[in-house]
This record gives structure tokens, C-alpha cells and sequence, in this order.
């Protein structure tokens, strides 16, 4: 809002992220999107304000078709009875043949007279089987329940063995199924569980199952509210759009080689017509001409560098707006890190990196900010990688990471060495032929040996892939800044900076630090009395920023 509580137009990032430090965050800030969501919903219960909700939208017409395929539903109407189940020993009910599909006049199964007329199970009365057939969703509602058991002949599957696997790590799916797919097998599963088909409680039922078993599932479960929830984690992929041309005179759409770039002016135009055709990024089609075929992206680019640009173009839950040119800046990118790593193999460590950790507390400035910076580079990319799935943001963070080793004095220090293997490894997963490549370079070149102790492959000496490899682990106590820039506001502009300051230090510290400076006499003092000026509020980002108010 601004002075006049009037909303500003600005756009809202709706995406995962970290809210950032400033007054309107309140204690929300530095928060993960995740963390501040539950943390938000907790404050408002607290305030009276708001409350924990679930909706949920199922509906029978969503079950049940008037169509032939599909799984009958296995129910028999009987005029005396009423709706009865069709027996266990008739299942499954087994769709007719010889069937007339029209499209017309209700459900094709309705004119199987045969097949609709039958006994009823209870009185053996005249009766008609259900001519529903059940959503294809329902059949793959609860696969990977018979995943855990595939080979039962007696049972949909066994309990135990779906109460030792559930719950699925992860769903990934277009972001259509969140509503149909994701819903039945919510629903089907969490019957099953308050049925006691699979979970702990079914196990407890179980008198063939140790009791160390039954404790280690119940375990699993306790504390975890998961009620039946059959996936722990939700990913829904976004659509490629790719680059549309239509004619505005009538909204056709062109094919790529009807339009061209006229020489005088830049602009692209129709060929026949000489107009500007209309540009839109859409989901790709063939009727659109907008697809791109990646054989060709791949034999221009290479497989790599398309990979990385896929990835980095949008997170993988977001619209990704294709665009094939762009690609060569990450062709750019991996020939700069390959250049960095020719150079480093001409300089080699002077001792390992075990060695050097040793004795960090002799380190310089740059060798202890290179470890800092690998250590960032570490922590984003594992988290993009296992927990947020946005691969751009660990390219970014490698991206970062190469540039600040590009900027190293000192390529001699372990701590560089350090980096830079990091960096070929967690680059390999999403470019690797080119991390292998990286890796075979400072490993034939006795870099390696160099920078590492008695090295050997994790998984024996014979084996020289950088995927045999342990992923980098984050060590915690280099993340902290030994010391930081914090710029000083007064009424919100930006008056002067205190460089090199102690980090993490309180306001009161830093207000005594802004007062001590050559620039507080202009902006803390009166100019006549040389007295303090009233200071009204203090506004303080920690390590970023103090807004004095006065």
C-alpha cells in the first residue's frame, strides 16, 4: 500500500522461495515459502483470525461413465433385494463383446440384453446388472498398492507388505491429474487404510507378524498424521510453450517457413501478405507448427547444454517458455568452466584439501570466503535437487559458484581445488558427459591425486566415473560471513555503509558503529548544537541493512 493506503500495481511472485528481510515480512522473513505457509496459518489460529482447512470436491458423476470401457460396476439391481454387490467369486465382472458403439442414446452396455439380464445373487430372482462402468482413474487409483505385491493371485495385494512400503515417495504429474488422479487415490487409499487393508493398523491384526515388525511400521506411522495419505510429496509438472505465429487477418496459424525477417526494418512478416504476424508462446502442438524437434536442438547444441537449458529456463511445476536460442548461453557457460579446469590442471594444489582443513584458522580472507562460497553452492543445489526440485536454482547456484572460482587469485589453495571438484560433481547429474569429461581431465592429470589424500573412487580403484563418487556435504560452520557491509538508511535513503563490520551483531552495536562514522555528523548531529538527533525508530535486516528514522 502506499502513504494513502491506496494497492500499488505490482505483480505477486506465486512461486517457492524464501521471503526476504524487510519490515513487511514481520517474522515471517527468511522464511522457505513451505516453513511461512504453516508458520502464517499457526499465527492467525493463535489471533483468532483463521483456521486449518481442507476442501474436497468428489463427486459420484466423476466415478461412474455411461460408456463401454471401463471396469463394470459390480452391482446387481434387483426389484425385491435392491442393489446387491456382485459375489466374490464372480469378480471380475467381464465386459461383453460384440458391442455397437453410436455415441448415441445412453450407455452402449443399456442394449446388451443378454449381458444385463441376470440372477440375483440373494433371491435368485430376475435382475439387471449396473450398466455404469467405473472412470479409467479408479483401475489406476491404486496401483501401487499391487506394486508392493504384484504377483498375489488371492488379494488385491498383502497387508503387510503395503504397510512396509506406503507411502510413495513422490507423485509426479501433470498438473490435469491434481484433480482427477491425485483425488481418486487419496480417496481409495484412505478408505483402504480406515479399513485396515494396509497400515499400521492392519499389521496389529496380523498374528503371524513379529512384534518388532509391528513396532518399526507403527513407528513409521505415529506422528506423521498420515491417515492413509498415499503420496508424501506432490510435484506437478508445467507445459513447454514454444513460439506461435498467426495471421491477425484471420488467426491461422504459420509454419515457421511462411514467415521471415524483413532486411529494412527487423521486423518479421508474412510472406504472401507482407503483414506482421501475431506472436504468442503456447502450448506446443502440431496443428500450431510450434514444436521442436530435439534431435536437431541436440546435434547444434549437444545433449548437455539442451538438458541445462531445459532446466533452467523455469522450475519444472512452471509454464516453460521455450526458446532455442537462448541455448548457447549455457554452450558458453560449460566451455568456461572447461576452461577453468584446463587452467587449474596447470596449477595443482600445494596440498590436499584434508590437509588444508587442518589448519584453516591460518587461512587468508580469500581462502576462507572460497570455502563459504562452495559450501552456499553446496547447500542450494542439495536442497533444489531433493527438496524443491528447481533445477534452475541449482544451475544458478553453480553458475555462481564457477564465476567466483573465475575470480580466485590464489588457485594454488586447497580450498580452490576444493570448489571446483565440487562443482564438476554436482554439475554431472544435469550435464553428464561433460562432468565425466571434467572428471577424467583432473583425474589424468594428477590434479586429483593432489588435491585429495590417498584418493581411490568410492567404490573401488578400478572405477574412474565421477558418478561413483559421494555428493558434496555441506559443512555447516562455513556458511557464517565472518564479516559483512551493512548499509545505513536515514528516512529510508541510503546515507553511507559501514564496511567489514562484525556480522551478526545487535542494533545497538551497529547504531554505536553508525554514530562513530565520518558521514553520522551530516546525518545523526544537529549542524548548529552538535547534539544527537532524536532518533524515533530503528528498522534492522541482520547483516543487510539499519534504517535509522529520525
Amino acid at each position: 500500500l502506499t502513504s494513502d493506503a491506496q494497492p500499488l500495481d505490482v505483480p505477486v511472485f506465486t512461486g517457492e522461495g524464501v521471503l526476504r528481510w524487510i519490515p513487511e515480512n514481520g517474522s515471517f522473513g527468511g522464511m522457505s515459502s513451505a516453513q511461512a505457509a504453516k508458520e502464517i496459518v499457526k499465527a492467525a489460529v493463535e489471533r483468532g483470525v483463521g483456521k486449518h482447512a481442507v476442501n474436497y470436491r468428489l463427486r459420484d458423476w466423476l466415478l461412474s461413465r455411461q460408456r463401454y470401457w471401463g471396469a463394470p460396476v459390480p452391482i446387481i439391481h434387483c426389484p425385491s433385494c435392491g442393489a446387491v454387490p456382485v459375489p466374490e467369486c464372480d469378480l471380475p465382472v467381464q465386459l461383453p463383446s460384440g458391442i455397437e458403439l453410436s455415441g448415441r442414446g445412453g450407455s452402449p452396455l443399456a442394449k446388451a440384453t443378454e449381458w444385463v439380464n441376470c440372477k440375483c445373487p440373494k433371491c435368485s430372482g430376475a435382475a439387471k446388472r449396473d450398466t455404469d462402468t467405473l472412470d479409467t482413474f479408479v483401475d489406476s487409483s491404486w496401483y501401487f498398492l499391487r506394486y508392493t505385491d504384484p504377483h498375489n493371485a488371492r488379494q488385491p495385494f498383502d497387508a503387510l507388505r503395503a504397510s512396509a512400503a506406503m507411502p510413495v515417495d513422490i507423485y509426479i504429474g501433470g498438473v490435469e491429474h491434481a484433480i482427477l488422479h491425485l483425488l481418486y487415490s487419496r480417496f481409495i487409499s484412505k478408505f483402504l487404510w480406515q479399513t485396515k487393508s494396509f497400515g499400521y493398523q492392519a499389521v496389529e491384526s496380523l498374528g503371524t507378524v513379529s512384534e518388532a515388525v509391528k513396532d518399526a511400521i507403527r513407528r513409521r506411522e505415529s506422528g506423521r498424521a498420515l491417515n492413509g495419505e498415499p503420496f508424501k510429496r506432490l510435484l506437478t509438472q508445467g507445459m513447454v510453450h514454444g513460439l506461435t505465429y498467426k495471421d491477425p487477418s484471420n488467426g491461422r496459424f504459420l509454419k515457421p517457413d511462411e514467415v521471415t525477417m524483413d532486411q529494412d526494418s527487423g521486423e518479421l512478416r508474412i510472406k504472401l501478405t507482407n503483414e506482421v504476424p501475431s506472436k504468442s508462446y503456447e502450448k506446443m502442438s502440431k496443428s500450431k507448427y510450434n514444436g521442436v524437434d530435439p534431435n536437431e536442438t541436440v546435434d547444434k547444441f549437444g545433449a548437455d547444454a539442451t538438458r541445462l537449458h531445459m532446466l533452467y529456463l523455469a522450475p519444472p511445476q512452471d509454464t516453460l517458455e521455450w526458446d532455442t536460442q537462448s541455448i548457447v548461453g549455457m554452450q558458453r557457460w560449460i566451455n568456461r568452466v572447461g576452461r577453468l579446469v584446463d587452467s587449474a590442471c596447470e596449477t595443482p594444489p600445494t596440498q590436499s584439501v584434508e590437509q588444508a582443513l587442518d589448519s584453516r584458522l591460518q587461512w587468508n580472507k580469500e581462502a576462507r570466503e572460497t570455502y563459504r562460497q562452495t559450501n552456499i553452492a553446496i547447500q542450494r543445489a542439495t536442497e533444489s535437487l531433493t527438496g524443491t526440485f528447481a533445477f534452475n536454482t541449482a544451475i544458478a547456484a553453480l553458475i555462481e559458484l564457477s564465476n567466483y572460482l573465475g575470480s580466485v587469485n590464489d588457485c594454488k589453495h586447497p580450498t580452490f581445488a576444493y570448489g571446483l571438484m565440487c562443482l564438476i560433481k554436482m554439475l554431472s547429474p544435469m550435464a553428464p558427459s561433460v562432468g565425466e569429461e571434467l572428471w577424467e581431465i583432473v583425474r589424468v592429470s594428477g590434479y586429483l591425486r593432489a588435491a585429495v589424500s590417498n584418493y581411490t573412487a568410492q567404490d573401488g580403484a578400478d572405477s574412474t566415473s565421477v558418478f561413483a563418487e559421494r555428493w558434496p556435504k555441506v559443512d555447516e560452520t562455513a556458511l557464517k560471513q565472518q564479516n559483512v557491509t551493512i548499509v545505513v538508511q536515514i528516512n529510508g535513503k541510503v546515507r553511507f555503509r559501514l564496511e567489514g563490520v562484525e556480522a551478526d551483531q545487535s542494533q545497538t552495536d551497529l547504531l554505536q558503529e553508525a554514530s562513530k562514522h565520518a558521514q553520522a555528523k551530516k546525518w545523526l548531529f544537529d549542524s548548529s548544537s552538535g547534539k544527537q538527533i532524536n532518533i524515533r525508530k530503528v528498522i534492522h535486516v541482520p547483516n543487510k541493512i539499519l534504517n535509522i528514522i529520525v
